[in-house]
C-alpha cells in the first residue's frame, strides 16, 4: 500500500522544531553514501553536525566490520549496526567496545543462521550473500540486485518461517534472530545514555532512504528522507516528515545544512 501522508520540504523546518535536538541518527547506505561511495560533501556534513554540538549515530543494516570502521574514521558518538543487533561505542578511555542486543541467544545463533542460509540456497540457488557477509556477526544479508520480486518474497518467507526478523534496504535483504530492529536498537542505546523515550520527539532526529527506515520514520516525528524517497515513495507505507530535494549524500548534506541553520536561528547550536 502506498503512503498517503505528505512530506514537507526542508524549507518548512522551523527553529522551534530543533531547539531541543541533541541526537542525529542516520542510515548509511544510499543516505550518507552515494552508490557505495562516501563523497566529500557527505563527510563534511557529518563534521558540520558534530561541530554544531550534535551527537551523530549511524543506525544501519550494515555489518559490524563496517561499523567499527565508521566509528574510527567518522565523527560519531556510536554505530548501531546489523539492524539493531549490536552497538559499537567508545568507553571513557576512547577504546571501542561492542554490545549485543540482550535478546540474542549466543548458544543457538550460529545453528539458526546456518539453517537459514541452507534453506535459502536450496530455494533460490542464485541468491548471493552480501559481499561483506564475512564481516557480519548476527545479520545475514542477501544482495537485492540479482533477485526478482518473487525471489525476494521467497527469501523473506523462508526467513520468517524460521523465526527471523527481516528488513529490506536499497541493497540488501537483512535477516536476524533477535527481538530488535533499527528503532529498538536505537531506543535501547539512547536510554542507556540518559535520554527518555517520551522526549525523543524533541531530542532525536533520523535520516534515511529505504523501506527498512520506515520503523524509524513511524516513531520519530523529526524524520528526514533523502530525495530518493520521493522517487520511490510507492514502496513506502510510512514516509518521513521532511524530504530533501537531492538523493544520496547530497541530500544528506542538504538535511544537515537545514538542521544546523534552524538550530542556529534558535540559538542552540554551538
Amino acid at each position: 500500500m502506498m503512503a498517503v501522508q505528505m512530506m514537507k520540504p526542508l524549507s518548512a523546518l522551523a527553529s522551534s522544531d530543533v531547539s531541543d535536538l541533541r541526537w542525529v541518527l542516520t542510515d548509511v547506505d544510499d543516505t550518507i553514501t552515494t552508490q557505495g561511495k562516501l563523497h566529500p560533501v557527505a563527510l563534511q556534513a557529518l563534521w558540520d553536525l558534530h561541530d554544531a554540538g550534535l551527537k551523530v549515530v549511524c543506525v544501519t543494516g550494515g555489518s559490524a566490520g563496517w561499523a567499527d570502521v565508521y566509528l574510527r574514521q567518522w565523527p560519531l558518538e556510536a554505530v548501531i549496526a546489523e539492524s539493531g543487533t549490536v552497538v559499537f561505542e567508545r568507553d571513557a578511555a576512547g577504546v571501542i567496545f561492542r554490545t549485543p542486543h540482550p535478546s540474542i541467544d549466543e548458544d543457538t545463533y550460529a545453528h539458526r543462521v546456518n539453517e537459514l542460509e541452507i534453506r535459502v540456497r536450496e530455494a533460490v540457488p542464485h541468491a548471493l550473500l552480501s559481499s561483506d557477509q564475512f564481516a557480519r556477526i548476527y545479520d545475514v544479508a542477501w544482495e537485492v540486485s540479482p533477485l526478482s520480486e518473487k525471489e525476494k518474497e521467497m527469501v523473506i518467507t523462508i526467513a520468517h518461517a524460521l523465526g527471523a526478523s527481516v528488513a529490506v534496504s536499497s541493497i540488501h535483504i537483512n535477516c536476524w534472530f533477535a527481538a530488535t530492529d533499527k528503532y529498538e536498537g536505537a531506543r535501547s542505546f539512547l536510554v542507556s545514555r540518559g535520554e527518555r523515550e517520551e522526549d525523543f520527539s524533541r531530542t532525536v532526529m533520523y535520516c534515511g532512504d529505504a523501506p527498512n527506515d520506515q520503523v524509524m520514520f513511524s516513531r520519530l516525528s523529526l524524520s528526514f528522507g533523502v530525495g530518493t524517497v520521493r522517487e520511490n515513495q510507492h514502496k513506502f507505507t510510512t514516509l518521513p516528515a521532511f524530504c530533501a530535494s537531492s538523493g544520496y549524500g547530497e541530500g544528506f548534506s542538504e538535511i544537515a545544512r537545514a538542521v544546523i541553520g534552524a538550530k542556529r536561528r534558535s540559538g542552540t547550536a554551538w
